[in-house]
């Protein structure tokens, strides 16, 4: 069974059709004349059709040669067209960008789009959330902010920042209980934990030494519940800084954070050329920068 034409085909066709001959095919295509003939062959047989009758250094096309070279030209300007869009698109400030970021990301970032539209009037911001990372490579999104560091050679990292996690309790739950002064006191205190899925993050395990192995209670599976059960008084738990230092029912119990997570900001490399891109990167890398205090859980 004959192989079908590919562009390979089209290409030589088009450059014999233009040419006149094989030695200006050959200059066309930038190859030897005995390649241009050797490609000739391949497109006839792929075609299924003799596609020019030669006449010594000379030839002139067949109707199906003059069929092949019509469609060449057409996919030429397809082609080129195709070309144009994708380079005007790169170099747009226009269009949506997509960030796929973990949930707290979402609260600190939500009126990032905002100050992208104050810059960028024609440029969209598209906040995802999740906590499992997107595929970058089968454009899931644009950017992501993550802790994994990637691998891939393919991806890049545009910026890091740290990500701390503090001890929090409700205003009306020190009033109750009292205050715990140290790490230690925490012991014997109401706790609010995390379910089994997040303990193998070092922030979310950390009260786990402080509780009673046989004691009951609630175990939550995402950090809103948590915020939730902690501001509500149910018990001291553990937030991520930028959350719990936001919320005005809250106290955080000790000035340092307990541990902090290096996070990503991370592109494919793809997308290097892209304008709207960059410039959603540049702001992102900026507003992050500016907050650095504040994620880590820090003090300027």
């Amino acid at each position: 069974m004959p192989a079908e034409p590919d562009w390979n085909d089209f290409r030589v066709i088009l450059a014999l059709g233009r040419a006149g001959s094989v030695a200006g095919a050959a200059r066309l295509l930038k190859v030897d004349p005995s390649t241009v003939s050797r490609r000739l062959s391949a497109a006839e047989a792929a075609f299924g059709a003799t596609l020019v009758v030669r006449e010594a250094r000379e030839f002139s096309l067949t109707s199906e040669g003059k069929s092949a070279f019509a469609a060449a030209e057409a996919m030429e300007a397809v082609a080129d067209r195709a070309r144009s869009a994708v380079r005007d698109a790169r170099g747009s400030l226009e269009g949506v960008v997509r960030i796929a970021c973990p949930p707290v990301a979402i609260r600190y970032l939500e009126d990032f789009p905002q100050t992208v539209a104050s810059q960028h009037p024609d440029l969209g911001v598209e906040l995802l959330s999740g906590r499992v990372p997107v595929n970058l490579a089968k454009g899931e999104a644009d950017i992501s902010i993550r802790a994994v560091r990637p691998t891939d050679m393919d991806l890049a990292v545009a910026h890091s920042f740290g990500l701390g996690s503090g001890v929090f309790a409700a205003k009306s739950y020190i009033e109750a209980m009292g205050r715990p002064s140290t790490p230690a006191d925490i012991a014997g205190h109401a706790l609010v934990r995390y379910a089994e899925t997040f303990l193998h993050m070092p922030p979310f395990v950390w009260v786990e030494q402080f509780a009673d192995p046989g004691g009951s209670g609630v175990r939550v599976d995402n950090i809103d519940m948590a915020q939730h059960r902690i501001a509500s008084g149910s018990g001291i738990g553990v937030l991520y800084c930028i959350a719990g230092d936001a919320d005005d029912r809250l106290v955080r119990l000790f000035a340092e954070p307990i541990d902090v997570i290096d996070m990503n900001i991370v592109y494919h490399q793809s997308m290097r050329g892209s304008a709207r891109l960059r410039a959603v990167l540049d702001l992102l890398i900026a507003f992050h920068i500016e907050r650095r205090a504040a994620l880590v859980g820090r003090a300027n």
